[in-house]
């Protein structure tokens, strides 16, 4: 049976699990977490599962606090520079399916896999741009033939957008961001980019692939265009809290989560898998056509609020 319960109603029942039970810290959406417990448990209806949802920084604060007693079993769909900021506290397990896995999704000493890539790119709108007309890179989106056609999430309110800078940021340099900057109208939600490409308001977006498959399923009239100097190779994690209250369960878990069966769940919900052999979204282009480059999310994290400053001076300047 699979309970999804909030974060501090989760307090009262963490205390008495079974042998058999299992805690997921989940990071992820709810809708996910969902399908992936209701097939984890068709698989093995003997654990029962317990989820509680909350974002990356309430769970690695509270995996940190707990860490002389546990309560949490497994920690899901986390960035990997979430895990690394806190990978002593995570058990060093090599899974089932490990030798399915390219071994840049796994951490050296086996304590997470990768799950899903949270790939970056452009939304243009069909109706508005010919396929002539798209840009075809990150440095393009510098062409004032671009002036006024493109949109972003402001880098200081948005994760995913400050992800697209540092992209740009380790391909090239501040020069292509004044220029990028000079072109773009900056919104403070992600949600608004997506959107507003799909309603004709604007050209071109930058946004996360998942939003784009979405829009494609529903019928918008975008597509997605993936940067010829690559998109950055970021991905998300899933793994063991070290010491946690059901480890074999655990175990049971990573083995059954780094199958096939379980990145195919990743597909219907509009997420990359990591593994080349899962299907990729609907209206996506498969994982081995998609051009990346090995982005750095240290350099990317270290140089975080240097960037943000540099970038916020550029913007009040144009």
């Amino acid at each position: 049976m699979h309970r999804l319960i909030a974060l501090l109603a989760a307090l009262a029942l963490l205390g008495g699990v079974s042998a058999n039970d299992l805690v997921i810290y989940n990071a992820g959406s709810s809708e996910l977490i969902d399908d992936t417990v209701a097939a984890f448990n068709r698989a093995h209806p003997e654990i029962e599962v317990t989820v509680v949802s909350a974002g990356v920084g309430q769970h690695t604060t509270r995996i940190e606090a707990e860490s002389a007693s546990p309560r949490g079993d497994i920690f899901f769909g986390a960035s990997v520079e979430s895990f690394e900021a806190i990978i002593h506290l995570f058990e060093p397990y090599q899974a089932a399916h490990h030798d399915e896995y390219d071994q840049v999704f796994v951490h050296p000493e086996f304590r997470y896999y990768g799950y899903s890539q949270p790939l970056q790119a452009f939304v243009v709108n069909t109706n508005l741009l010919a396929e002539e007309e798209r840009p075809r890179g990150w440095g393009e989106l510098a062409d004032p033939r671009f002036a006024g056609k493109i949109i972003m999430a402001n880098p200081s309110l948005s994760g995913s957008a400050y992800a697209q800078l540092a992209q740009m940021l380790q391909l090239y340099d501040w020069d292509l961001i004044e220029d990028v900057v000079a072109n773009t109208t900056f919104v403070s939600s992600s949600q608004l980019v997506f959107q507003n490409v799909a309603r004709g308001e604007i050209e071109i977006g930058i946004t996360g692939e998942a939003n784009i498959a979405m829009l494609i399923e529903e019928g918008w009239p975008v597509t997605a265009i993936y940067p010829e100097e690559g998109t950055g190779l970021r991905f998300d994690s899933m793994g063991i809290i070290a010491g946690g209250p059901n480890p074999e369960s655990a175990r049971v878990f990573m083995d059954w989560a780094t199958s096939l069966d379980n990145h195919e769940v990743a597909a219907t919900h509009y997420r990359r898998s990591v593994r080349a052999d899962a299907p990729a979204p609907v209206g996506l282009a498969p994982t081995d056509d998609v051009p990346t480059f090995p982005y750095d999310p240290d350099l990317a994290a270290a140089t975080r609020e240097e960037n943000l400053r540099r970038f916020d001076e550029i913007f009040s300047a144009r």
